[in-house]
């Protein structure tokens, strides 16, 4: 018994030891690793003091308790650690899927094409660059992966997780003090540089600059009273819904690389200045316990007595296996209460009564014609599929299989434009950029001939001059930011 205590107590031992380690480096593959550092819990002013040159008017100072020790990644996600994910799950990110990439650096600014991605984004790059061109949903693709890596719960920090972590004890602008060391517009050359080039903070972290970082928080106004462990959940305190970055970038001013500075983004924003990094619980997710069950000892059936004559009751299925005496019977012989003559007796006059008025309704029935095709209803806004025309491209729905190619004509500011695509719908159907709403979409063919759209919508209206209706349905596909 002393012996089975000893050996509990050593293991919750090392296990403490192991989550107070101040860095682990797990392993990705291919000899690849990601430095975790250990960031401890404590209490801290959250946003920037009034007189602080270049602050946001939506830096307004909190006191913030921030409770748990947790890990974050040393550096922004690398390309190196991102190229891991990808080739373990073959995970394609926004940018690839859609049919307008990202927005890359063309030479003067962010411009979005087909060509920008994370592969691509303008500029060189190499396996110690922050990975950039990713969407908050593909930061969080990425977390799930490392979750199951290290068997670490993993996830974006909160903003005011992150603004701990990067000021490290530091009530300055920076944590560098009062003035920037990081990558910002005016030092960078127009792209991101290796992800652990600048000066560690206090805590070992290589924060702000460089690319700017998704959050889990949706951007509002903060909460005026002290805060413990803050998380944004409402996506609708901004004009419209979008996800916290922070640190600023190459592409940014040296002051939004501030401890306090704050930004945000449409999540489905995937531009080539914006990265990701993440944070671990010290704790390892223990494999589930399968408490075993005792054995289900199969019931006994016991079968009844034969029937011998039709004067015998016939058991009903309800009757309770410890009475002795067995229930009502739902059917018996003549001596039930009842029987079949009281059945026949029941039915017969139904019977009579639906034949005659059947013979009444066809004496008062007009002469039979042929029948004549209904005429369909038109669909409901549900049931019309086809082509729908938003603000900055359109949709297209189909029943085509998958990878389809599909001719495309559609006129954008009086100039007709001609595609060739491959169908790859997502559960809204497959979007097609055009920058503006246009005036005219047309389908002139397909590849292979795939089932025809489902039902169309109505025919165009002269006033608003395309050729189906739009409706109306925020993008997916937003401008930078």
């Amino acid at each position: 018994m002393k012996a089975l205590w000893l050996g509990i107590l050593l293991t919750g031992f090392t296990t403490l030891a192991r989550a107070a380690d101040p860095t682990i480096r797990p392993d990705l593959g291919g000899g690849t690793g990601i430095d975790l550092l250990l960031v401890p819990a404590g209490e801290f002013t959250q946003g920037s003091p009034a007189d602080e040159p270049g602050r946001g008017s939506d830096e307004n100072q909190r006191t913030v308790r921030h409770t748990p020790t947790l890990y974050f990644s040393r550096t922004a996600i690398t390309r190196g650690q991102w190229e891991r994910f990808i080739a373990e799950t073959h995970y394609r990110t926004e940018a690839e899927i859609g049919t307008s990439g990202g927005y890359g650096w063309d030479g003067n600014a962010l411009v979005q094409r087909k060509e920008f991605t994370w592969k691509n984004p303008g500029f060189p790059q190499d396996a110690t660059h922050p990975v950039c061109l990713v969407t908050h949903d593909d930061a969080k693709a990425f977390c799930q992966w490392l979750e199951k890596k290290t068997h670490r719960k993993t996830t974006l920090p909160t903003e005011a997780q992150w603004e701990y972590a990067c000021r490290a004890g530091t009530t300055t602008p920076w944590h560098s003090g009062a003035s920037s060391d990081s990558w910002h517009k005016g030092n960078s050359g127009n792209g991101t540089h290796p992800a652990d080039s600048n000066a560690p903070n206090a805590w070992g972290l290589i924060i702000g600059g460089n690319v700017s970082e998704w959050c889990l928080d949706w951007y509002g106004p903060y909460e005026t009273t002290p805060q413990t462990d803050p998380r944004q959940g409402n996506p609708n305190l901004s004009d419209k819904s979008r996800r916290v970055l922070r640190g600023g970038s190459w592409n940014r001013d040296a002051k939004n690389t501030r401890s306090a500075s704050r930004f945000r983004a449409d999540p489905k924003s995937r531009n080539a200045d914006i990265g990701f990094r993440i944070v671990c619980d010290t704790e390892i997710i223990a494999p589930a316990v399968i408490t075993p069950q005792p054995a289900i000892t199969p019931p006994v059936t016991v079968e009844p007595p034969p029937v011998e004559n039709r004067s015998t009751p016939i058991e009903s299925p309800f009757t309770r296996s410890n009475d002795p005496s067995p229930a009502p019977a739902m059917f018996e012989t003549q001596s039930s209460t009842f029987g079949f003559g009281s059945l026949l007796c029941f039915i017969i006059p139904i019977a009579i009564l639906a034949i005659a008025i059947r013979l009444i309704s066809r004496r008062g029935s007009s002469p039979s014609y042929p029948s004549m095709p209904s005429r369909p209803m038109p669909p409901t806004l549900n049931q019309q599929r086809g082509v729908r025309m938003v603000d900055n491209g359109f949709w297209i729905q189909s029943d085509w299989p998958v990878g389809t190619p599909v001719h495309l004509s559609y006129l954008v500011n009086g100039i007709m434009e001609q595609q060739t695509l491959v169908y790859q719908p997502s559960s809204q159907g497959q979007f097609i950029f055009t920058g503006t709403r246009p005036e005219k979409v047309t389908i002139s063919g397909t590849g292979n001939q795939p089932p025809p759209l489902r039902s169309q919508p109505p025919p165009f209206s002269s006033m608003h001059g395309a050729m189906y209706s739009p409706t109306h349905r925020p993008s997916i596909r937003p401008s930078a930011y």
